[in-house]
C-alpha cells in the first residue's frame, strides 16, 4: 500500500503542467519526474526519468545554484531550453529539491514583444510631442492672420470703404483660418489622446449653457442664416463632466450637422431624464451610408459620400474618447439622403 507521502507527491507533481523533476541533491539522482517532463526529456510518454542521473540532463552540479539551473530539452522534435526554478522540500524527513520548469524561448519571446511595445510607445509619443509642437508653431502665425483681418475689416468699415468684394473676401479669409484653427485643434488634441496626455477634470455642468454659449458664439449670424434650434424637457440637472471636453463633444457633433446639411436648421434636444440627460443632435442631411456606420468612430475615416465636404476624419474619435472619459454613451442613428442624429447620455452625480 502506498503511503500518505507517496501519494501526495505524486499528485503534487501530476497537478502542475509544467515539467517538474524531484531531485536527490545528494546523489544527484532523479527521484520523480511527470507525464511534461517524461516527454521534453525523452520525448517518449513511457520512458521513465527516476532513477537517472542528474548528469545525463545537465551537465553542472545543482549545489552552485540557488535559484534555477537550465536544462537542453526537445519538443515535437525541436530542441528547446528549459529554465529550472528550485526550491526545496522535506518529504519523510528527507530534503529533496523540487525542480519546475519553463521554456525559455517563450520568456524571451515575451521580452521581445515587450521591448517592441515599449519602442512603438516611444515613436508613439515621439509623434504625439512634434503634432503637438508643430501645431503650436501654427498657431502663432495664424492667430496674428487672424487679428490682422479683424482690423482690416475694421479699418475698411471706418473709413466707409468697404463694398461687397472687400466684404465677400474677408469673410471667407475668416471663415478658412476657423476651419484651419480647428483643424489644428483636432490634431492637437489627437496628439493628447495618442500619447495618454489628457486629464479629465470632472465638475457639475450646466449642460443647457454650454449648448447656449457655442451657438452665441459660434453658430451664430451664419452666411446660409440658418441657425441651431435648441429644446430642453424635463427638469434640468447639472451633469458630471469635464466641462471643456463636453464642449468639444458638442461643437464637433453641431459643426458637422451644419457641414453635413444644407437646408433646415440642425437641433439640438436636451432631454433630463431620471437617471441621465438624454442629447440628440440631429440633421435632415445627406447621412451616413449603412456601410459606413461601423467605422465612423475610426481615426481618419471619412463616410463614401462625404469626399466633396472639407473635413480631417478625426472629429468623431476625439467626440467617441471624451464621451467616454466621462462615462457616457453616444449611438448614432442615420439613413443615406435622410439626415443623421447623435444620441448622447450622460449621468448626474446623484
Amino acid at each position: 500500500m502506498k503511503s500518505d507521502n507517496h501519494i501526495k507527491v505524486n499528485a503534487l507533481l501530476n497537478g502542475i503542467k509544467e515539467p517538474v523533476l524531484l531531485i536527490d541533491p545528494q546523489a544527484q539522482i532523479i527521484l520523480k519526474a511527470n507525464k511534461p517532463a517524461r516527454m521534453v526529456f525523452g520525448n517518449d510518454e513511457t520512458e521513465k526519468l527516476a532513477g537517472q542521473s542528474l548528469q545525463t540532463l545537465y551537465d553542472g552540479t545543482i549545489f552552485s545554484f540557488t535559484e534555477s539551473i537550465i536544462i537542453n530539452g526537445a519538443r515535437n522534435g525541436r530542441k528547446i531550453k528549459l529554465d529550472f526554478r528550485l526550491s526545496t522540500l522535506k518529504i519523510n524527513d528527507q530534503e529533496v529539491v523540487l525542480a519546475i520548469g519553463r521554456e525559455i524561448e517563450k520568456q524571451q519571446t515575451l521580452k521581445e514583444k515587450l521591448n517592441l511595445l515599449k519602442q512603438e510607445k516611444a515613436v508613439q509619443e515621439m509623434k504625439a510631442n512634434f503634432i503637438s509642437m508643430t501645431s503650436h508653431e501654427f498657431r502663432t502665425p495664424l492667430t496674428a492672420i487672424s487679428s490682422s483681418v479683424d482690423l482690416l475689416e475694421t479699418k475698411l468699415k471706418m473709413d466707409e470703404l468697404m463694398n461687397a468684394f472687400y466684404q465677400h473676401n474677408i469673410t471667407k479669409i475668416s471663415t478658412e483660418l476657423f476651419n484651419l484653427t480647428n483643424m489644428l485643434d483636432e490634431i492637437l488634441t489627437l496628439s493628447k489622446i495618442v500619447s495618454d496626455n489628457y486629464a479629465v477634470i470632472k465638475s457639475e455642468v450646466n449642460a443647457e449653457e454650454v449648448v447656449n454659449y457655442l451657438r452665441e458664439q459660434y453658430f451664430s449670424e451664419r452666411k446660409d442664416g440658418r441657425t441651431l434650434q435648441v429644446k430642453s424637457t424635463g427638469t434640468p440637472r447639472d451633469i458630471y463632466v469635464d466641462k471643456n471636453q463636453l464642449s468639444k463633444i458638442l461643437t464637433n457633433l453641431i459643426s458637422n450637422a451644419f457641414k453635413f446639411s444644407t437646408k433646415g436648421d440642425p437641433s439640438i434636444k436636451l432631454n433630463y431624464q431620471e437617471k441621465k440627460l438624454v442629447v440628440k443632435v440631429c440633421d435632415t442631411g445627406i447621412g451616413i451610408p449603412a456601410k459606413d456606420l461601423p467605422n465612423l468612430f475610426s481615426s481618419f475615416y471619412r463616410a463614401s459620400n462625404a469626399d466633396n465636404i472639407e473635413g480631417t476624419g478625426l472629429g468623431l474619435v476625439i467626440v467617441k474618447t471624451f464621451v467616454e472619459c466621462n462615462n457616457g454613451t453616444i449611438s448614432v442613428d442615420s439613413e443615406k439622403d435622410k439626415g443623421t442624429t447623435f444620441t448622447l447620455g450622460f449621468k448626474y452625480r446623484h
